[in-house]
């Protein structure tokens, strides 16, 4: 029998006895500690598990993320084409306007010498303007503006029964500023060249705001120096 009388002696009696050891560990420690070292090899297994498989995620997402810029830059290059296609369109859409704009003006040559207060007698053929333009320029050659005076949209030739005058129309889907300036300039410039009265006009579906005091039209007379010619829209549309 085991005699214990100082703590040298309990020591050596746990040392000797596997089975005290064991419970006087269980009495100081209780459940849960004694758990403790199991829980943690088993909470270090599972989060060995935890980090490899998040590298393997990492490394799979980092995988996506190359693939992903690689799909935006493909993106971005086929916006950037879809943007220049989209330009050259509205472009192409401008230039279609201003030239269906100007077919119903030369249409409406007529009705606009009538609109103005004149009987219409003929439209003037570009060769007859490049002739005025070679004209004026006297052999030389021919200035920036006498170039835009030879491609003037429609001159009309019309009489108001005693004498024959010049009409210099332009012609723009949205009548403008610049309209309105090289209309009066066509029409003094072949006043000069002719020395026939000559009058500006402008055909539009409609016009910016600044030119409206400029204007005047059959169903808005006005004090303005430039006749605005309106075409319906409708016009414009093919069948």
């Amino acid at each position: 029998m085991t005699t214990i009388n100082n703590q040298d002696d309990f020591l050596r009696a746990l040392s000797e006895n596997p089975e005290w050891r064991a419970a006087v560990r269980a009495q100081i420690l209780g459940e849960e500690l004694l758990q403790l070292p199991a829980k943690f090899d088993a909470f270090v297994q599972q989060m060995t598990a935890f980090v490899a498989e998040q590298k393997q995620t990492n490394a799979e997402l980092a995988r996506f993320v190359e693939e992903q810029k690689e799909i935006n830059a493909r993106i971005a290059a086929r916006l950037d084409s879809l943007d220049g296609n989209v330009a050259r369109l509205t472009d192409d859409s401008g230039w279609l306007r201003g030239f269906v704009t100007r077919e119903a003006a030369i249409r409406d040559a007529g009705v606009i010498a009538i609109e103005m207060g004149l009987e219409y007698v003929r439209t003037v053929t570009r060769e007859e303007l490049y002739r005025l333009a070679l004209n004026a320029a006297k052999g030389e050659a021919l200035s920036n503006e006498l170039r835009s005076f030879r491609h003037a949209d429609l001159v009309i030739e019309a009489t108001d029964g005693v004498i024959n005058h010049y009409i210099a129309v332009e012609a723009s889907f949205i009548g403008g500023a610049y309209d309105v300036a090289r209309a009066i300039r066509n029409a003094a410039m072949l006043t000069e060249y002719t020395g026939l009265p000559a009058k500006a006009a402008i055909a539009s579906v409609r016009n910016h705001h600044e030119i409206e005091r400029q204007l005047t039209s059959e169903c808005h007379p006005t004090s303005g120096a430039v006749y605005w010619h309106e075409i319906e829209e409708r016009e414009l549309r093919s069948d």
